[in-house]
Order: structure tokens, then C-alpha cells, then sequence
């Protein structure tokens, strides 16, 4: 794929200033420091919503306990899997943003407001997982889920956009055709939580299903993309 085939030399070459840009520079580590330390705290918060059933064991004997905690865990599969796919969903955002900074050399002042957005939204997905496990079958939940995935897609397709427009921030080298790729490719994920928002007024189960659909076509398009 795309991203092997710059080297980190490239994080080394000298940016092209011009009179009345703001906070230019070529030294990435900062940004990407702060963005990972968001991303591993978000995956971290997230197992709180996590927690040990409480059964009273008094009289009971380790069968019968046994059975009312597997009846207990039972009840909250849906606990579980929301925790499964908020934790894969911001692996997907962590795997974008790590793709998407693998071209870029340099930043300017708009680059670093556009990351910041993007840690924004990344850093209320705990909440938002919260309310999806709390009221999980609500349309309401369902959309703000969704609506979260979008939002944070739609940023990082932005922030790509603005880097890669007339190679303003990534390697002079890197072709049109890529570009275009990558752009177009990161928005699959957005509008595919889009179109689920509009479904959960049909279905509520349906919208999830296409949830699904999302993971599926990202792996599809880094597996069959241009060469």
C-alpha cells in the first residue's frame, strides 16, 4: 500500500514558508504525540463502562452462583458488544489518522486546528458509547453513535484534503492518482454512518447492520485499492 513507500527522511525536509503563514514548521512528533495519547486514553476509558455483576451469595451454593452470574453476563451482551465496536471504531479512526500522517511533512497552524477537532471528537466516543449501551434499541442512541462515526471521518477526510490539496503539506512526490484515492476512499466509512442515521428512522436493527458494512468496505478498499 501507499503508505510504505515513503521513507521518514521526508519528515526532514525543509518547508516551504511563505510571507503570512502562520505556525509553519516540519517537526510532526508533537502532534502526533498528543494524538496518540488521546486515542490510547479514549480505548482506555472506554473499558469503564465495563462492570462486575454484583450478586448477593449469601446461602447460595457455587453452582447457583455460577448460574445467576452466567444469566447476569448474559443480559449485557449488548454492553459488550457496543464496548467491541466503539473499540474497533477507534482503531479504524487511530489507523486513518496514522495512514494520512505517514504523507504529511509538514503542518501549518490549519493542520493543527484540524487534528484538534479530530481529538475532540475522538475523545467524547467513551460518552458517546455510554449513552448507546444505556439505551441500546433506541433510534436516539443509534444516531448519536453514528453521528459521532460520521463527524470524526468526515474531519479526518477534511484534514487529508486540505494537506494533499496542491501538495501543500505532503511529499511533492506523491501522484494525483493516490491523492484522489485517498480522499475518496475515507469517505466510504462517513457516508456509509450517514445513510444508517436516515435507516434508524425505518429500522433500528437495519442501521446497525450497515454499521457493519463500513469495516468491511475499509478492508476491502485498503486490499484492492491502486497499486
Amino acid at each position: 500500500m501507499f503508505e510504505d513507500r515513503l521513507s521518514q527522511e521526508g519528515r526532514e525536509k525543509r518547508a516551504v514558508v511563505h510571507r503570512g503563514s502562520e505556525v509553519p514548521g516540519e517537526d510532526l512528533s508533537r502532534i502526533l504525540s498528543l494524538t496518540d495519547g488521546v486515542f490510547a486514553f479514549s480505548l482506555t476509558l472506554l473499558v469503564l463502562g465495563l462492570t462486575v455483576p454484583v450478586i448477593v451469595t449469601t446461602g447460595l451454593s457455587n453452582g447457583q452462583v455460577s448460574g445467576q452470574l452466567g444469566a447476569r453476563l448474559n443480559q449485557d451482551w449488548q454492553v459488550f458488544l457496543g464496548y467491541v465496536f466503539a473499540f474497533v471504531m477507534i482503531a479504524v479512526w487511530w489507523t486513518y489518522h496514522h495512514r494520512t500522517f505517514r504523507y504529511i511533512e509538514r503542518y501549518d497552524s490549519v493542520l493543527m486546528w484540524l487534528n484538534m477537532a479530530v481529538l475532540l471528537e475522538v475523545a467524547v466516543m467513551p460518552f458517546v458509547l455510554e449513552v448507546y449501551t444505556a439505551y441500546f434499541g433506541t433510534q436516539v442512541a443509534v444516531v448519536l453513535f453514528a453521528f459521532a462515526q460520521m463527524l470524526t471521518g468526515l474531519t479526518l477526510n477534511l484534514l487529508w484534503r486540505y494537506a494533499s490539496s496542491g501538495h501543500r503539506l505532503v511529499n511533492p512526490k506523491l501522484g494525483a492518482t493516490e491523492i484522489r484515492y485517498f480522499a475518496d476512499w475515507g469517505l466510504l466509512t462517513p457516508v456509509v454512518f450517514a445513510v444508517s442515521i436516515g435507516v434508524s428512522f425505518v429500522s433500528v436493527e437495519a442501521a446497525e447492520l450497515l454499521w457493519f458494512v463500513s469495516i468491511v468496505g475499509r478492508r476491502w478498499g485498503q486490499r484492492y485499492g491502486p497499486a
